[in-house]
C-alpha cells in the first residue's frame, strides 16, 4: 500500500495594511492587493489538492486495513485447527504409552509365573512372544506419532509467526491512519482560512477596482 506525498506550496500573502489607511492613492497599493488576492486563491487551490490526497491516503490504509485483518483472522483459524490436531496425536500418544505399559506389566507377571508354573512354560512363553510383537508394533506406531507430532508443532511455529507478522502490519496502519488523520484536520483548517482570507481578499480588490474606475 502506497500513500502519496504532499507538497505544500504555501504563497506568500503580500499584505499592505498600511495602504488602507491610504486607499487607491498608488498604484503600488493597488498592485499589492491584487497578488493578495492572487496568492490567496493559489493557497486554496494548493490545500484542496493536499486535502484531497490525504482523503485518497487515509482511503487506501482502510482497505490495507481490512484486508490483513482477513488475513490475522485466517491464519488464527488455521492455528486453531492445528492446536486440534496437535491433542489428537498426544493423546494417541498417551493410549500407546499406556498400552506399552500395560503389556510390560503383564509381561512381567507373566516371566514370574514362567519361574513358578514349570507346566505353564510353553503357553507363557508364547503368551510373551505375541506381546513381545505387539509391543513392537506399538513403539513403531509411537515413532510414527513422535514425527507426527514434531510436524505439527512446527506447523504451529509457522502460524504463530505469521500471526505476528499481521499483528504488526496492523499496528504500522493504524500510527499511518493517525498521522494522516491529523494531517487531514490540519488542512481542512488551512482550507477554512484561506477560503475566508481570499473572500476578503476579493471583496478589498473589488472595492478598490471599483474606485479606480470612477475616478
Amino acid at each position: 500500500m502506497k500513500t502519496k506525498n504532499i507538497f505544500a506550496a504555501t504563497l506568500t500573502l503580500f499584505a499592505s495594511y498600511t495602504l488602507m489607511a491610504e486607499p487607491y492613492k498608488t498604484a503600488e497599493g493597488f498592485d499589492k492587493i491584487k497578488t493578495n488576492v492572487e496568492n490567496s486563491k493559489l493557497n486554496k487551490t494548493e490545500y484542496d489538492k493536499n486535502l484531497n490526497t490525504v482523503n485518497t491516503n487515509i482511503t487506501e490504509i482502510n482497505k490495507a486495513k481490512n484486508s490483513v485483518v482477513k488475513q490475522k483472522e485466517t491464519v488464527s483459524g488455521e492455528i486453531v485447527q492445528n492446536n486440534e490436531s496437535l491433542k489428537k496425536v498426544i493423546l494417541q500418544e498417551r493410549e500407546i504409552n499406556q498400552l506399552i505399559t500395560t503389556e510390560k506389566e503383564k509381561l512381567a507377571v507373566e516371566t514370574k509365573q514362567l519361574e513358578q508354573l514349570e507346566k505353564l512354560s510353553a503357553q507363557i512363553k508364547n503368551n510373551q512372544l505375541q506381546r513381545n510383537a505387539l509391543i513392537a508394533d506399538y513403539q513403531g506406531q509411537l515413532g510414527i506419532n513422535q514425527e507426527e507430532k514434531k510436524s505439527w508443532k512446527g506447523r504451529e511455529t509457522e502460524l504463530r509467526a505469521q500471526e505476528g507478522k499481521t499483528i504488526q502490519t496492523l499496528r504500522g496502519l493504524a500510527s499511518d491512519e493517525t498521522n494522516w488523520k491529523n494531517k487531514q484536520k490540519g488542512y481542512e483548517i488551512e482550507v477554512k482560512r484561506w477560503t475566508a482570507e481570499s473572500e476578503k481578499q476579493q471583496k478589498i480588490f473589488d472595492t478598490y477596482q471599483g474606485l479606480k474606475e470612477s475616478k
